[in-house]
């Protein structure tokens, strides 16, 4: 299989954009932004997201228990770009201001399950708390850019 291809079609479906933040007791946020977040039940309420094992972030999160997710505005492609590339800021910084400040909702979440799926940690978790914020547009990613709602 082409790869690069295959990743080319995939890249045709709309995502929004979420980070994945966990506490850490150095003062800092640890982060990593995905777009594989999807709810998959609502009684209980689970959630899902992966995490590619070839990642450098990956053992800093494969042992996650609890952990938060933001679901992203358009005024956080800043966050999110971090966030892809760098795992950890300290919480009064700007970029954890933004990412506190902007987003459309944030959801506490405690893992129930984890399973390797091909080259992906699969997470399962139940929402233990979630909090809706302002109306705001989402952050939209298609075809390997960011896109913004009309």
């Amino acid at each position: 299989m082409n790869i690069s291809r295959y990743k080319k079609v995939l890249s045709k479906y709309a995502t929004g954009i979420s980070v994945v933040v966990k506490k850490d007791k150095k003062n800092l946020v640890t982060g990593i932004t995905v777009n594989s977040f999807v709810s998959i039940s609502l009684k209980p309420a689970y959630i899902s997201w992966s995490l590619d094992k070839t990642t450098s972030s990956f053992k800093k999160f494969k042992n996650l228990k609890i952990f938060n997710i933001y679901i992203l505005s358009e005024k956080q492609i800043e966050v999110s770009n971090y966030f892809s590339s760098k795992n950890e800021v300290k919480k009064n910084s700007v970029i954890a201001k933004n990412l506190l400040k902007y987003n459309l909702a944030e959801l506490n979440c405690k893992i129930i399950k984890k399973m390797n799926i091909g080259d992906h940690l699969f997470f399962v978790a139940k929402v233990i708390k979630f909090k809706l914020k302002k109306d705001q547009k989402p952050l939209i990613y298609f075809a390997s850019k960011y896109k913004k709602l009309f």
